[in-house]
């Protein structure tokens, strides 16, 4: 009988013959992406973009009446959504529910796996855009020219290299034997083949260095960047634990740095507050 082994076996191979599928973004989402890139596009026409996919319109719709952006009265169109989001603010909405659709399987582990790997994936997505905001209310300095809505893309896409993994388990559904024994295989595999996707889907050098050191406990930027927050979000989540990292020290460095306003700020109001209505907008 197959087993995980099977399963990395094969991964390896495909990956040493270039032959691994890695997933691509909706069409939509890529050109909500340029479409926002550049600054002359007019609501109107970005609205137009995405009324291309329903399924997609219904859940930025969706996103602008939840808890993080609802105002008094509900929006039921799509020029009220991105008046009320904001034209940058879509681009990391309409990709986290482009992203959402390629965390879908039949199988029950995979399924449960996957399911948790977005879950983990949206928790470190709101928490690094509100600790990069905090941060830069603060007066902290930025260099890079750092972005709320940077951040919250970083976070998602921090660990996009679990996709083809899960997909090449539901291939394999024989080599499936447990969750953990799955996880191994993502924890070995992810970090390179997310690297490979996200130059598929055109993302520079500040995402890949998240992808790259959002785990890695001796990373230590010259200067703030989208990877020290989205480290700190996964700290916040408590996702690094579990890679070995001392969690105690790397607050503290953050604090002392001013990347974070106290060691006790992740169990405070000012943060969970705004944390949990982040991840309920993101709940697509």
């Amino acid at each position: 009988m197959a087993n995980e082994n099977d399963l990395l076996a094969s991964l390896i191979d495909k990956i040493k013959k270039n032959a691994l599928i890695l997933p691509t973004l909706p069409e939509v989402a890529l050109q909500v992406r340029t479409a926002t890139e550049k600054n002359e596009i007019s609501m109107e026409e970005l609205a137009d973009i995405i009324r291309q996919d329903p399924a997609l319109a219904a859940r930025v719709i969706k996103v602008a009446n939840s808890a993080h952006y609802r105002r008094a009265m509900p929006v039921d169109s799509i020029q009220g959504a991105l008046a009320r989001i904001g034209m940058q603010q879509i681009r990391s909405l309409v990709t986290a529910a482009a992203m959402q659709q390629l965390f879908i399987c039949t199988h029950p582990i995979i399924e449960d796996v996957m399911m948790g790997e977005w879950e983990e994936s949206v928790c470190v997505s709101s928490a690094a855009c509100l600790l990069l905001k905090d941060y830069l209310a603060r007066g902290g300095a930025n260099p890079r020219n750092l972005t709320v809505d940077g951040a919250q893309l970083s976070g998602l896409i921090h660990n996009i290299g679990v996709l083809p993994i899960l997909a090449e388990a539901e291939e394999m559904p024989d080599a499936i034997t447990s969750p953990y024994l799955l996880k191994k295989v993502l924890n070995r595999l992810a970090q390179p083949l997310g690297l490979n996707i996200l130059r598929n889907w055109g993302f520079g050098e500040d995402q890949l260095k998240v992808v790259k050191y959002w785990k890695d406990g001796a990373y230590d930027a010259s200067e703030p960047d989208y990877a020290s927050f989205v480290r700190l979000g996964a700290l916040a989540c408590g996702l690094l634990q579990r890679h070995g990292l001392d969690t105690e020290a790397l607050t503290k460095d953050a604090v002392a740095k001013g990347l974070l306003r106290s060691e006790t700020y992740f169990d405070e109001p000012a943060f969970t507050e705004p944390f949990n209505e982040l991840k309920e907008a993101f709940d697509l």
